[in-house]
């Protein structure tokens, strides 16, 4: 299992290798290995699911593709990956929308992983260059991706050990900018 996990985590450093966070000094992979911690934080222990935490930017921000991600990690992966990933090719508004709906019909597992992700993007916030103001609305987006996952997430919940202290962490966060807290218990 370990070897599948591992494997994933050497390709998503690779093909992400050279992009920063948004702070420019952060290498990029910090944020998925920080989205695969805030995982293990719930209690996940499958090995599809903290794959598609290493590599649910693949798709969206390298040259690593749905195919290249079904060949060496399985199609069931590669459609978490898929469903995480935005549709650049449209404009804004339409991508943002298509991105909800497309958010709201995933499956648990990958309504978990965007979890985590949003925990980890929320949390990155104090490391970055934007103002108070700019966070604020970086945060809202963020809740909106929240709302389209929620209800998959508490309806999985029994899966999800260890989900409260990952809505206290986020809760912690979201409070600092002046959002509402969540529950999904």
């Amino acid at each position: 299992m370990k070897n599948k996990i591992n494997l994933s985590k050497q390709y998503a450093i690779q093909q992400h290798k050279g992009q920063y966070r948004k702070n420019n000094k952060t290498p990029y992979w910090h944020h998925l290995r920080d989205v695969v911690n805030n995982l293990e934080v719930m209690g996940i222990e499958d090995e599809s699911i903290l794959c598609a935490g290493w590599l649910h930017d693949s798709i969206e921000d390298t040259s690593f593709d749905f195919e290249d991600v079904s060949k060496f990690f399985g199609k069931k992966i590669a459609l978490m990956v898929s469903d995480l990933t935005k549709e650049t090719r449209l404009p804004k508004n339409q991508q943002e929308k298509n991105y909800l709906t497309q958010l709201s019909k995933s499956s648990w597992q990958t309504k978990v992983v965007k979890f985590a992700d949003i925990l980890a993007n929320i949390s990155d916030l104090k490391n970055s260059k934007l103002n108070k103001k700019q966070k604020i609305v970086q945060v809202k987006y963020k809740v909106k991706y929240l709302d389209a996952i929620k209800s998959g997430i508490i309806k999985n919940k029994s899966k999800i050990p260890n989900l409260s202290e990952a809505e206290n962490l986020l809760n912690v966060v979201l409070i600092q900018y002046g959002q509402r807290k969540i529950t999904l218990f």
